[in-house]
């Protein structure tokens, strides 16, 4: 099968540390894989659970983000019509070779557990997903680096679900949808970015739920309609966790925390840094724990994936743009793979310096991931 986009001369590796000399590291932070069916998780679920699905079936409401939808994919990535290309470990492993991929980053998942009020339930099925993701495609190639998703309505359960797979070497993060109760500074979630701290797991947090369930609505003026509508929103939805975790100081409080915020785009990122630093100049007596500016918290503790990748009528002003948030240091490479919208690494940032190309592509996930 030939792979969209031009294939970058490989040795046909599985692991990172067989590029040759000249060849640029490229780390994918945002790998959608998923199950074929529901039942795929069964073997890992209790027996209550695997009835309560047959009985009830899970719905967990809201425009949560269609993953493995076939109309959100690339119609050109499909073997056939039954092999979808995010559940195919071999069609990923193509994509892979094809484009040059050293590492990619599982972050495939129930995104929408964490709006179904039976936190019990959420738990468990997060903890299937987690087990399954372990044996059938962290352990299929050298190259997949895995996600633990986790329900945050009992932080408890969450923080043992981290601790139970956190050490695993191929782990390196834990990931979270936009949709919540609450924005994540809240002292609600502190538990649980104190134990990924404590294991040196960035979280990352991804659109979907928002408005599902027993989330909060998706914006401050209510509900949306349609998913594009909804997309649109996903920029604010990101602001708003972004302030709440500067100014409530969790990264105060956690150091050593990292955050990363993938396909919430990154047109709104220079201007909340600016607005939050001078607001911070002349009301930091009301936040006196944030003993910093919020965009130095930011340069050392929070990530942002680049895609979908800004297009600014004239392609000059990209480079402005990514100057302006530090690109450099903020923004890691990420496909969406297998999405419609998805930026190949030989599409896009072309007009960039080699130096700049190779801090997004690979070297800013190398840090952030500890990857060798």
């Amino acid at each position: 099968m030939t792979m969209v986009g031009s294939a970058i001369s490989t040795t046909g590796h599985q692991g990172g540390n067989q590029r040759g000399p000249e060849k640029l590291l490229i780390v994918d932070c945002d790998i959608h894989e998923g199950t074929r069916s529901q039942k795929d998780l069964y073997p890992y679920l209790p027996q209550v659970y695997r009835d309560q699905i047959e009985d009830f079936g899970i719905s967990f409401g809201g425009l949560t983000y269609p993953s493995i939808a076939k109309g959100a994919t690339r119609h050109d990535l499909w073997r056939d019509e039954k092999t979808h290309p995010g559940t195919d470990v071999e069609l990923v492993r193509e994509f892979f070779d094809a484009n040059g991929i050293d590492y990619g980053v599982l972050t495939g998942g129930p995104y929408g557990a964490v709006a179904h009020p039976d936190a019990d339930f959420c738990a468990a099925y997060c903890r299937a997903f987690n087990e399954w993701e372990v044996d059938t495609w962290i352990s299929a190639d050298e190259r997949f680096r895995g996600s633990i998703h986790i329900a945050p309505q009992d932080p408890m359960l969450a923080v043992q679900e981290i601790e139970r797979l956190g050490t695993h070497p191929k782990i390196v993060q834990v990931m979270l949808p936009a949709g919540a109760r609450f924005p994540y500074g809240n002292r609600f979630y502190h538990p649980i970015w104190e134990a990924a701290e404590t294991l040196g797991l960035v979280i990352c947090v991804h659109p979907s739920a928002e408005g599902a369930g027993i989330n909060s609505p998706p914006t401050a003026a209510g509900y949306c309609t349609y998913y594009p509508e909804m997309r649109a929103a996903w920029a604010q939805i990101a602001q708003a966790h972004l302030a709440s975790l500067i100014y409530e100081g969790v990264f105060a409080k956690f150091p050593r925390l990292k955050f990363l915020f993938i396909e919430h785009d990154t047109f709104w990122v220079p201007g909340l840094l600016w607005r939050m630093d001078a607001d911070w100049k002349g009301l930091r007596f009301r936040v006196p724990w944030v003993e910093e500016k919020p965009s130095d918290y930011v340069l050392r503790n929070v990530r942002f994936g680049s895609q979908p990748i800004p297009e600014p009528p004239n392609p000059e002003d990209l480079l402005t743009h990514l100057k302006w948030m530090h690109a450099d240091q903020t923004m890691v490479y990420c496909s969406d793979y297998p999405h419609w919208d998805m930026d190949l690494p030989t599409k896009i940032l072309s007009g960039v310096s080699p130096e700049l190309k190779r801090r997004i592509f690979g070297e800013n996930a190398r840090e952030l991931y500890r990857l060798l």
